[in-house]
């Protein structure tokens, strides 16, 4: 197991972006917990194997440019299922609603 590269690109009072890059399958985030509402913005798309804090797993397809929303508070693994390499935006909303 390989963790993902994280590049911190920006970060204030109101926003975190982090590109995150899998180079292979099975690259993983690790363990974490989203402390914030996200939204993720697919660069490349890909295949993600992801586990709950439950412990239950579930495939993710990841589209090129298809953003999507993600909760305050998940807590999750995320790891590549991919031949090619995956890459996503990661805009952490801070001082917003977690709802």
């Amino acid at each position: 197991m390989r963790l993902a590269e994280a590049t911190l690109f920006h970060e204030d009072d109101h926003v975190r972006v982090t590109r995150w890059s899998f180079t292979a399958s099975g690259d993983t985030t690790g363990e974490h917990r989203h402390e914030y509402r996200y939204v993720v913005v697919p660069v490349t798309g890909g295949s993600l194997h992801v586990v709950g804090a439950d412990g239950k797993p579930r495939h993710m397809e990841q589209h090129a440019g298809e953003p999507y929303n993600g909760t305050a508070g998940t807590h999750h693994t995320v790891s590549s299922e991919s031949n090619e390499p995956i890459v996503f935006v990661e805009i952490e909303l801070k001082n917003s609603p977690t709802t």
